[in-house]
């Protein structure tokens, strides 16, 4: 098959297998601390409040959604969170999260019919994710499920059938995290153009921090339980955290395909174009205010479907998230009208 640039093509029986893990992904969601938690990303380690800018100077042709209007600012709502299903301490491995949710959004929805007015970018700390198509998702959960030796199953079937995956879980487990404020990806694409399938191109997103974070590093094993939360908490009451929000747009429909969340998009080649910043202003996340927006947070949904059609997800594993993340919405609401 000769790939062209900017466009999705489905594996076949792709919904079948979105149905499936819809439903393995729903029957992992237990009770945590009194309440349905996300199936994924259930811990935050932060919920703070911040103002998204457009560029003076970002390029025409990369003016569209959000990023229409140079100048343009958004006030923001942003969740860091550890990727795991469980509330875990802060010190045990996993991906780390940045949910941002841009408010009073105006313009047509991804998914016909949502009355969202919000655009949320889902970002974490690694490149790429550990997993290629949906089938790989399912298998991986598959195997995770296997009571008692589950993970171990998961590990070693990475390191038979995919060991590059195998390498990048291992590099996630690594990284040591001495707060939230880090550099984020996007890790799969999305759509940026007009609403359609024409006249747009493919592209990731990242942001880089534009501070240094005084955060002491240490070792996590040593900490509290909460020190990611903790150590956001004391950075944002003496000064403010700037991020750097880039566009990386696919040039190469094989070396950096849409459908494959596993390769990471060569910066080298396409090095991603900076088109807004992201502040996140002095506050006090541990006063009243700061944690009435933290409960807030908490029975937020944010997805990469609340999403203008000019920045709609695309690929496989994006596809695999509508579904999963809308399942995952009704069951928490359900659970917390009962």
């Amino acid at each position: 098959m000769n790939l062209e640039l900017n466009r999705e093509y489905p594996e076949p029986g792709e919904a079948k297998l979105i149905e499936e893990m819809v439903k393995l992904a729903i029957e992992r969601m237990k009770p945590q601390h009194g309440r349905i938690r996300r199936g994924q990303h259930a811990k935050a380690t932060g919920c703070a409040r911040g103002e998204f800018t457009v560029r003076d100077d970002i390029p025409d042709e990369l003016r569209h959604g959000v990023f229409h209007q140079p100048a343009r600012s958004f006030e923001a709502i942003i969740r860091f969170s550890n990727s795991s299903e469980t509330i875990d301490p802060d010190r045990h491995a996993a991906a780390r999260g940045m949910a941002i949710k841009l408010l009073d959004v105006e313009g047509t929805p991804a998914i016909p019919g949502a009355d969202h007015r919000c655009q949320d970018f889902l970002a974490v700390n690694h490149p790429v994710f550990p997993f290629a198509t949906p089938a790989e998702y399912l298998k991986l959960f598959d195997l995770r499920a296997t009571p008692l030796v589950g993970d171990l199953l998961a590990a070693a079937w990475f390191a038979l059938r995919h060991p590059g995956h195998l390498m990048s879980v291992m590099e996630i487990a690594g990284k040591s995290a001495a707060s939230p404020l880090l550099t984020y990806w996007s890790g799969s694409p999305y759509w940026l153009g007009p609403p359609g399938a024409t006249g747009g191109r493919a592209v990731k997103y990242s942001l880089v921090p534009r501070f240094e974070n005084a955060a002491p590093p240490g070792n996590p094993k040593s900490k509290p339980d909460d020190y990611l939360s903790q150590a956001l908490e004391r950075y944002l009451k003496k000064r403010e955290a700037v991020f750097e929000f880039r566009v990386q747009p696919q040039t190469d429909p094989v070396a950096m395909p849409v459908e494959d969340t596993s390769v990471e998009w060569d910066e080298g080649v396409s090095p991603p174009i900076p088109v807004a910043t992201l502040t996140i202003g002095v506050q006090d996340l541990d006063s009243p205010e700061g944690r009435a927006l933290a409960e807030e947070c908490e029975a937020m949904v944010f997805s990469p479907w609340n999403a203008l059609a000019e920045h709609r997800p695309m690929g496989g594993i994006n596809r695999l998230r509508q579904a999963v993340y809308l399942a995952s919405q009704a069951k928490r609401e359900a659970r917390s009208v009962s």
